[in-house]
């Protein structure tokens, strides 16, 4: 019988079964669980096996053990919860001490599934090991076995300088060690056998990493455990070896910055905005970095191309929207979305140019904001700030004569300008929405210093030789388009098998690509709103996936026939794409500033009723002086 190859083998699932007899068993059963995964007709009859009830908040985070036996989630409702995979019931339950949610919940390595990190919202990293065994049998499949303070050890480490914790990450050869991301610009690592807790606001002594910006996802090398991958959010990808960390005192950099082996950008000559990375994921061999970005496509990049000097890209400018260029467009008026509204977003949801004022807001997995409302008060908001009239106020008082009748014209107009800046100052300076400003009366999208001009449109020549702006992007494999990533913080990306990649969607949707083809080869509706994360069994065909909804559900090849809808699936990417494009100008405001709009609306519809009655009583005296003037010389 002729041999096949292991590839062929991998490939084939009819295949590897035929040779199963003839190889290792080791190997034949590797080759094997990898032909599930590398089947397209496995990959279009996924289908829901179970759906978990275990969390009472949107669920961030879930992850395999090693094994694939049990299953760990963090939630908004501050939980850890431990289901075993194959029952569905919760084997561990624990509130844990974060406050905020819980961003990224795993098993640490070598510790028999007793113990967990997690990391948050408000920057604690947290390593929770379980003194008890796991509920028994006899438990039913609702029973949630709830962990008391005298039943764990909690070690918790609040020592990131600000802002949230993104990611954890356990490094696999050191079970008593772990890694943690956040928005202070610092990758830290935390050895139990070294420390047990941290609560010190400025802390030097864990941080293993300082970046130039906030570090929003990071991976370990899956062999070569010292190789660490961070994506930052000036879009670009940093790699760094743990065993040569160097820093720099360079005044292009930031203050004490760690020098990375390599860099690559995104695949753009400039960003005008921040890309921020949501994922980023080794390939099996480590030759390949599958990252995900915030309002743009999934990326492969090629591990292998030598990438770019990290000093040089900085003083490139090209990867800093705080430089504005010539051909910049002016900056638009930003769309408004109140936090809690979830309407554009989910299977029903629809672009702005597309869906009526009274379409229902179905399948809200929070406390519902009636969309047409919003969408009415963010027009108006828009429509009143750029109305020709207002401009024309304003062109008029540059122009006009300086004769009484004008100043007082003039003083009459400008009164609602002058209020408009005042009340969307205040308005602003009491929100947490960043770059924006107020400018003649305008709300504007602005950056955090003062913008200057880049008066050099040719390249710019790095210290070593490289030219920017980077035009040749072959350090890019293939691009992932059709989904859209922008409504959540974590949005998770992975590997499945050889031959796919996976992601969730803001539109409620698993998306799987041909890895070769960048083709959408299957959809999976898995959210009422958004899929946050995807993570694949360690070994077979097994999916997790996690969203808005408050649930986890596990996906398997069940189905009795392969489906797959390409028209379906063409109408959602359309859908997507367009929506992306509008969510990109829009701007998310806490729900406490819906109260100061209005209000704000209010008393600048009285300031202008009040100066347009000014300026009639005005007129209307200067037409009764002139009609008078002519008797009066009789």
């Amino acid at each position: 019988m002729y041999k096949k190859t292991v590839a062929q083998l991998r490939h084939s699932v009819h295949q590897s079964i035929e040779n199963y007899p003839y190889n290792e068993a080791s190997s034949a059963q590797a080759t094997l669980q990898a032909s599930c995964k590398n089947s397209l007709n496995f990959v279009q009859r996924l289908d829901i096996l179970q759906t978990l009830y275990v969390h009472n908040g949107c669920v961030n985070t879930v992850n395999w053990n090693a094994s694939g036996t049990h299953i760990v989630s963090g939630s908004d409702d501050n939980h850890l919860v431990i289901t075993e995979a194959k029952s569905g019931r919760v084997a561990l339950k624990s509130k844990t001490q974060h406050k905020r949610h819980i961003f990224s919940a795993r098993f640490m390595p070598h510790s028999n599934d007793q113990a967990v990190v997690s990391c948050s919202g408000e920057g604690l990293v947290i390593h929770t090991e379980f003194l008890i065994p796991y509920s028994s049998e006899k438990c039913t499949k609702t029973t949630d076995y709830i962990v008391g303070e005298d039943s764990r050890i909690v070690n918790v480490f609040d020592c990131h300088t600000f802002g949230s914790t993104f990611d954890v990450l356990p490094i696999p050869d050191a079970p008593r060690s772990f890694l943690s991301c956040g928005e202070d610009a610092t990758v830290r690592c935390f050895d139990l056998r070294q420390s047990s807790s941290c609560s010190k606001s400025m802390c030097q002594n864990h941080i293993l990493i300082m970046a130039p910006c906030a570090v929003t996802a990071m991976d370990v090398a899956p062999f070569n455990h010292n190789n660490v991958a961070i994506g930052c959010s000036d879009s670009i990808i940093r790699l760094y070896d743990r065993r040569m960390l160097a820093n720099t005192g360079s005044a292009s950099l930031s203050s004490g910055s760690t020098i990375p082996i390599k860099a690559y950008p995104i695949p753009m000559e400039y960003t005008r905005r921040h890309y921020r990375p949501t994922c980023v994921k080794f390939n099996m061999n480590e030759s390949e970095l599958l990252v995900s970005y915030s309002m743009e496509q999934i990326y492969l990049f090629d591990l292998k191309h030598p990438g770019y000097n990290d000093a040089g890209l900085l003083k490139s400018g090209c990867y800093t929207p705080k430089m504005r260029r010539e051909d910049d467009p002016d900056p638009q008026m930003p769309r408004l979305r109140f936090r809690g509204d979830w309407s554009d977003t989910g299977p029903n949801s629809q672009a702005i140019a597309e869906q009526g004022f009274n379409r229902p807001n179905v399948g809200q997995a929070r406390p519902p904001l009636e969309p047409g409302v919003l969408s009415r008060l963010s027009d108006e908001i828009f429509r009143m700030l750029n109305s020709p009239s207002r401009q024309m106020r304003q062109t008029s008082q540059a122009t006009e004569s300086n004769t009484d009748t004008t100043l007082n014209r003039n003083s009459n107009s400008s009164l609602p300008i002058r209020a408009q800046n005042t009340i969307y100052g205040n308005m602003i300076n009491e929100s947490d929405v960043a770059n924006i400003s107020v400018k003649s009366g305008c709300l504007e999208i602005t950056e955090d210093t003062k913008d200057t001009k880049n008066e050099n449109k040719d390249a710019i020549a790095a210290g070593d030789g490289e030219k920017f702006p980077i035009r040749n992007f072959n350090y890019v494999k293939m691009a992932f388009s059709g989904h859209r990533n922008s409504r959540t913080m974590v949005k998770g990306a992975c590997f499945w098998g050889d031959d796919f990649i996976m992601s969730g969607s803001d539109c409620g949707h698993i998306f799987v690509w041909n890895r070769q083809t960048g083709k959408v080869v299957k959809t999976l509706l898995a959210d009422n709103r958004v899929v946050n994360r995807v993570q694949p069994h360690p070994t077979l065909p097994y999916l997790l996936s996690s969203g808005i909804d408050y649930n986890v559900k596990v996906w398997a090849p069940i189905a009795s026939d392969p489906h797959f809808d390409e028209a379906e699936t063409a109408g959602l990417i359309k859908s997507n794409e367009i929506m992306l494009v509008e969510t990109r100008d829009t701007i998310t405001v806490p729900a406490q500033i819906m109260i100061r709009i209005l209000a704000s609306l209010h008393q600048y519809r009285r300031l202008m009723h009040e100066a347009g009655s000014e300026a009639r009583s005005s007129q209307e005296g200067l037409s009764s002086n002139g009609a008078e003037s002519p008797n009066s010389d009789i």
